[in-house]
C-alpha cells in the first residue's frame, strides 16, 4: 500500500484534506466526545514547540501559528469510541485538538503549516487505519494514509475541524510475546515515596500507586512483556524495560508521559542504576549480553557478552565498582568490573537462581527456587559459605536498608521469611501475601517493606512488628 511522504502531499493536504468550508466553526472537542487534556502547552507567536505524552509525540514546526496560543490535547473513552468504530477495527487511540488564540479569545481550526501527529504501539500494524471523528461522533476514514514505520504510526494534521482516531483489525491488537513463557515482576518507588510503579510479565501495561492516599493512580498499556522498572535523574523519571519490545521507556514521574524511548534489542530484562545515578546496567536473556546506557545521552554505549540468560538479577555494588549478574543458565553470578567493563568472576553454586542483594561490607544473598534456601557468598573468596532455609520457591532476596535483615519472599508459600543476617537465622515468617516474586522494596528508613502480589496488589508491611499493615488495591481509584 502506498503511504504518504511529507513533502509531496503539504499542498494536497492544505487544499483537498480539509477545505476552508470545514474551519468555518471550529467545534469545542471537550464537550463532544474528547473531554479530558493530556497534554497542554503555551507557544508563543511563530516559535516551534514538541509535545509528548505516553506514546505520542506531536510536533509543531516554527510558524504554526501567527498569534501566541494555548494548545491542548484531548483525548476520550475508549469504550465509547470502540462502540462507534468500524466492524473488525480497535480502537488503540483517540484525541483532538483545542487551540486557542490567546490574542483574540478565538479557538483555531485552520494552521499555518501542518501539526506532525506520532504514535507508537506494538499493537499498530501495516493495516492500521486513521479515521476523522466528527463531532457527531462518526468515524470517516482520513483520504491521506498515514506512513507508518514498525510499530509507529505518522499522520499530518493541518487543522482541528475534527478528532482523530487510530486502529488496527482487531485480530492483530495483541502481540505475541518474545518471551512469554518467562514470567516475572517489578515494584519500584520513587526515591520521596510518593509513587510506587509496578510491573508483571502476564499484563501489557504498568500501574502506578498514590502511595500516600494508598489507591491507583494510573495505569499505562502499550506493552507486551515489561520486565523490570527503575526510577533514575533523581527520582523525576521511571524506567521501563520490556523484552518484546526490546526497548526502554522514560516516564516523567510528576505527570506520567513518555519522554523517550530507546532501543537495546528483544529480550532486555533486569535493570540496575550506578550509584552516580549516570549508568544504567540492562540484562538481555536472549542475547546473553548486558547493555550499558548512558542516562544523560540516554544512548547505548556499550555491549558486555559472555554471560547465560541473564534475567531479572542485576545488581550494582555500593560503591559503583562492580555489577553483579545472575545467570539463570548454569546458576552463577558473573562479577563485571565495571571499569573495564568486563567480566572478572564467575561464583557458581545456585539453584534456579532468581533475586540477590549485595551488602556494603562485600556479602551477597541469593535467592535459590529450586532448592528453597537463601545462599550467602563472601564475594571476596568467590564462593558461598552458608546456607539459609527458606520457604518454598524463594524468589526475592531484599535487603533493609541498614543492613540487618533480609526478607526472603516464598511464592509458593505466599510468605516471607524475616533473616537476622548478623547469625543467618529465620526470625519470623510473614503470611498473607499472594504469589510474592522478587518485587520486595524496603523505604528510606527501614520501617515499612512494600512487596508486590501476583494481583498487582502491594502489601506494606510494618518492619518492626513484622505484619501487613495495610493493602494498596490494584483497581481501585
Amino acid at each position: 500500500m502506498k503511504r504518504f511522504t511529507l513533502t509531496s502531499l503539504l499542498a494536497v493536504l492544505m487544499l483537498s484534506l480539509f477545505a476552508s468550508a470545514a474551519f468555518a466553526a471550529v467545534p469545542d472537542f471537550q464537550s463532544a466526545g474528547f473531554p479530558d487534556v493530556v497534554a497542554e502547552q503555551t507557544i508563543d507567536a511563530g516559535k516551534a514547540a514538541t509535545l509528548k505524552y505516553d506514546h505520542v509525540r506531536i510536533v509543531i514546526p516554527e510558524g504554526t501559528f501567527t498569534n501566541k496560543v494555548k494548545f491542548q490535547v484531548l483525548e476520550g473513552s475508549l469504550n465509547d469510541f470502540q462502540a462507534k468504530a468500524p466492524e473488525g477495527e480497535t480502537v488503540l487511540m483517540n484525541f483532538a485538538f483545542k487551540v486557542t488564540d490567546l490574542t483574540t479569545g478565538e479557538r483555531i481550526g485552520k494552521f499555518n503549516k501542518p501539526v506532525l501527529f506520532r504514535y507508537t504501539s506494538p499493537a499498530i500494524t501495516s493495516n492500521s487505519k486513521y479515521y476523522n471523528i466528527q463531532p457527531d461522533g462518526t468515524f470517516v476514514l482520513n483520504s491521506v494514509l498515514p506512513e507508518i514505520h514498525g510499530n509507529t504510526l505518522t499522520h499530518p494534521n493541518p487543522g482541528a475541524p475534527v478528532g482523530w482516531a487510530v486502529t488496527s483489525p482487531t485480530k492483530n491488537t495483541e502481540t505475541e510475546s518474545f518471551d512469554g513463557s518467562i514470567v516475572n515482576n517489578s515494584l519500584a518507588v520513587s526515591p520521596d515515596e510518593q509513587i510506587a510503579v509496578v510491573s508483571d510479565s502476564r499484563v501489557q501495561s504498568i500501574r502506578i500507586y498514590d502511595l500516600a492516599k494508598g489507591v491507583l493512580r494510573k495505569e499505562i498499556g502499550g506493552f507486551v512483556s515489561p520486565r523490570n522498572v527503575v526510577f533514575v535523574d533523581g527520582g523525576s523519571t521511571f524506567v521501563v524495560s520490556d523484552s518484546t519490545l526490546g526497548t526502554l521507556r522514560f516516564y516523567n514521574a510528576k505527570n506520567l508521559t513518555l519522554q523517550d524511548e530507546v532501543v537495546v534489542g528483544p529480550g532486555a530484562f533486569g535493570t540496575a542504576v550506578s550509584p552516580d545515578g549516570r549508568t544504567l546496567y540492562v540484562n538481555n536473556q536472549a542475547h546473553s549480553s548486558v547493555t550499558i546506557v548512558d542516562l544523560e545521552k540516554r544512548k547505548p554505549i556499550s555491549v558486555i557478552t559472555g554471560f547465560a540468560q541473564p534475567r531479572q538479577g542485576i545488581v550494582v555494588s555500593p560503591d559503583g565498582q562492580s555489577v553483579f549478574v545472575t545467570n539463570f543458565k548454569g546458576d552463577k553470578v558473573s562479577v563485571v568490573d565495571a571499569a573495564t567493563k568486563s567480566i572478572v568472576r564467575e561464583i557458581t553454586g545456585f539453584s534456579m537462581i532468581r533475586g540477590i542483594s549485595v551488602t556494603e561490607n562485600g556479602i551477597l544473598y541469593a535467592a535459590n527456587s529450586g532448592r528453597d534456601s537463601i545462599s550467602v557468598v563472601d564475594i571476596s573468596q568467590g564462593k558461598i559459605i552458608d546456607e539459609i532455609k527458606v520457604g518454598r520457591e524463594p524468589y526475592g532476596a531484599a535487603l533493609s536498608p541498614d543492613g540487618q535483615l533480609l526478607f526472603a519472599s516464598s511464592k509458593t508459600d505466599n510468605a516471607i521469611d524475616v533473616i537476622d543476617v548478623s547469625d543467618n537465622r529465620v526470625i519470623d515468617t510473614i503470611g498473607g501475601f499472594l504469589e510474592p516474586r522478587q518485587a520486595i522494596v524496603f523505604n528510606h528508613d527501614g520501617t515499612d517493606a512494600y512487596v508486590l502480589n501476583r494481583d498487582l496488589s502491594i502489601s506494606v508491611v510494618d518492619v518492626k512488628s513484622r505484619t501487613i499493615a495495610t493493602t494498596i488495591p490494584a483497581d481501585k481509584k
